[in-house]
């Protein structure tokens, strides 16, 4: 298998990219230190974009081996006491604002749509962290001792493979559909976007805020014999594909009371954002699909995508892209390294998540622009080995180097892609991995 040679400056480019964040935050560093009159104003080993850089490329071993590894097996590198001391300087919200600064710089980096569009799933995940009963927000009271717990609320763009915004939340204090209003209401990109989601999402609310910032979407819905939305309207038991619209007001009114094929009153528990007292009434139209699955059971999916573009079968096929972003969980917990955490303490804890989510970021855009070269006469198909790919990048942003050399580097080491593989789910219990269970 030959390798193909890149001539443009791809992978230096979007180093470039990332030394730039850092930089630009760097540069106003006082607005994200705890005291920002005396932190990183007297020179020492370890700056604030050391500790930047330090944080992006760590790896799933113990401190002392990280601190060795990334400053040199030599008498001048710092101790580990002092990279814990100029990290807690930092706030854990300039790794946020680090994130979301290199995925808008990074965006012409990702060019696959899907007819024009970017197609954003939206899911959680949970992430265990070390056990602290005093924390309400992460601290589960459940088995005999109890467990603390964060969960990732994400928007990943499937197509690119790439996280395009994130929002933490305590597992206690959990609320799924306030944390994508919340992604929506920031998203800036001017490309279109379909948003796909799972039932855990479905919410007048939420349908309400895609449809204010402009975006399309593709959210499944409960069932119509459920007690979700769709229970309380006359819809036929099989397949069909419908619009409802109705009026949403939280008004008891001989009006609204004589007319449910109109109204939908809701009540004052249910979250609404465009209802208060000089607007007590919003109109919204949606399209429900409702098509049966390969178990013969129904699945509902509300959209508000035009039915002469977007049929039902394309419906169908859009909504299972939405596994893509448990890919994408898969690999970056076990293959970044994020269930391995260096501190005890939750705000350094969210400091390297952000971190960890830029270097998955910065390790799909490259392994994006590598090519595959086909193999002939094989059984399957191949894609980049991933794993080796983030062992290439992290060695590329640590070192440098050739940087066609790194590219056919990583094209070289393939993997086969297995579609048709199905698996039972077993579900186990996980815990925090604990310092001393850590890879020399």
């Amino acid at each position: 298998m030959k390798s193909i040679e890149k001539h443009d400056n791809f992978l230096s480019e979007l180093k470039q990219t990332l030394d730039n964040c850092i930089s630009e935050l760097d540069y106003i560093r006082p607005l994200f230190c705890v005291n920002p009159n005396t932190d990183f104003t007297r020179i020492r080993k370890l700056s604030f974009s050391d500790v930047c850089h330090f944080m992006i490329e760590l790896q799933s071993k113990s401190l002392p081996n990280e601190v060795m590894d990334y400053f040199g097996h030599t008498m001048d590198a710092p101790t580990v006491s002092a990279f814990v001391q100029q990290r807690q300087k930092i706030l854990k919200e300039a790794f946020a604002y680090l994130f979301h600064l290199f995925v808008s710089d990074s965006l012409p980096y990702g060019i696959h749509l899907y007819r024009g569009y970017r197609l954003l799933a939206c899911d959680g995940s949970d992430v265990n962290i070390s056990r602290n009963p005093s924390d309400e927000e992460t601290f589960i009271h459940e088995g005999e001792k109890g467990y603390n717990m964060l969960h990732l609320n994400a928007l990943y763009d499937l197509l690119n493979h790439t996280y395009c915004d994130l929002t933490i939340q305590g597992k206690k204090k959990l609320h799924e559909r306030q944390a994508l209003n919340k992604m929506i209401d920031r998203y800036s990109d001017s490309t279109k976007a379909i948003v796909l989601a799972d039932r855990g999402y479905e919410s007048f609310n939420v349908f309400a805020h895609l449809i204010q910032k402009g975006m399309k979407f593709v959210i499944r819905m409960k069932d119509i014999s459920s007690n979700g939305i769709l229970g309380s309207y006359d819809l036929p038991d099989s397949e069909f594909d419908k619009y409802i619209e109705t009026t949403l007001t939280r008004k008891h009114t001989k009006e609204t009371l004589a007319h449910p094929d109109v109204y939908t009153i809701l009540p004052q528990s249910t979250d609404f954002d465009y209802l208060n007292e000089a607007n007590p009434y919003y109109k919204i139209t949606f399209r429900v699909v409702r098509f049966q699955t390969d178990d013969g059971g129904y699945m509902c999916v509300a959209t508000n995508l035009p039915e002469d573009e977007f049929p039902p079968s394309e419906i169908k096929q859009l909504y299972r892209k939405r596994w893509g972003e448990e890919t994408g969980f898969r690999e970056l917990k076990y293959t970044i390294g994020l269930i391995s955490f260096h501190s005890r303490k939750k705000d350094s804890i969210i400091q390297e998540v952000y971190a960890r989510m830029i270097l998955y970021n910065f390790c799909e855009l490259v392994t994006n622009h590598a090519v595959v070269v086909t193999r002939e006469n094989t059984r399957h198909t191949y894609k980049i080995n991933f794993a080796t790919a983030v062992n290439i990048c992290r060695d590329y942003l640590k070192n440098g180097g050739d940087e066609t050399e790194k590219i056919n580097l990583i094209q070289r080491h393939l993997t086969p892609i297995r579609r048709e593989r199905k698996y039972p789910m077993k579900l186990r219990p996980k815990r925090n991995r604990d310092f001393m269970y850590r890879a020399a």
